[in-house]
């Protein structure tokens, strides 16, 4: 964990991974991002929240049932769960080789604006972006209209790399975005991510993936504190 002092945007920053001796679940993430909502409606400071979470298929509040491929029964036999949730957007997977990242702050704070919603969903596009020129893809390009509607996202060429599903409550912006670093075992399995009939991409092949795991993390927290602090001046 991060601290630093102020009522900057993100003044502090949590980093936690899955890992068998110390799990982390998406409802434990689920868990404290709602903690630090309810803190920042008091007053208190937001929080960047990065995360690999243990396997799980996540259910958007417009998905429907024919988008998830198995049985909990399967998923569990997989290793996985279905966690249902108040974002917008579909079903996505979450899991070893993608890291979450939520900005949870009030929407005045994060962007100058208390009605900032398509505000907050441009930065954390931005983010992605960002995050895969550094390292090396420059076709990184935002968006792509499918079926009259516009998917959010981040993609390569027509694979999207980079998901963002946002909630806002009583001003205070919950969920974000999520990002593939590298394929696992479990990437992606016994769901239509996203309601696309398309592959999903990966930054990195899963052995450098592996290796720069958490340095590519390092670089997309500051990408993240970087474009929303830029609210602030």
């Amino acid at each position: 964990m991060e601290q630093d002092g102020g009522m900057l945007p993100l003044s502090v920053v949590e980093i936690r991974r899955h890992l068998k001796p110390d799990p982390w679940t998406y409802e434990m993430l689920d868990q404290r991002q709602r903690e630090v909502a309810e803190r920042v409606r008091g007053g208190g400071a937001g929080v960047l929240l990065l995360s690999e979470v243990a396997p799980v298929i996540t259910v958007g509040r417009r998905t429907p049932e024919s988008d998830i491929h198995t049985t909990p029964a399967l998923l569990r036999q997989l290793g996985m769960n279905l966690h249902r949730t108040d974002r917008g957007g579909l079903a996505t997977w979450h899991g070893p080789g993608q890291w979450v990242l939520f900005a949870v702050d009030s929407l005045e704070r994060l962007t100058g604006d208390p009605r900032g919603v398509k505000e907050s969903v441009c930065r954390l596009l931005r983010v992605a972006r960002e995050l895969a020129r550094k390292i090396g893809k420059t076709e990184a390009r935002d968006g792509l209209r499918i079926g009259g509607g516009v998917e959010l996202g981040v993609w390569l060429g027509d694979t999207k790399f980079a998901s963002v599903g946002i909630h806002v409550e009583q001003g205070v912006l919950l969920h974000g975005l999520s990002i593939n670093i590298y394929q696992t075992a479990s990437s992606f399995r016994g769901l239509r991510p996203c309601g696309l009939d398309k592959p999903v991409a990966y930054l990195l092949p899963e052995s450098e993936g592996r290796e720069r795991f958490d340095e590519v993390g390092e670089v997309l927290v500051g990408l993240a504190r970087q474009e929303f602090r830029s609210s602030d001046l």
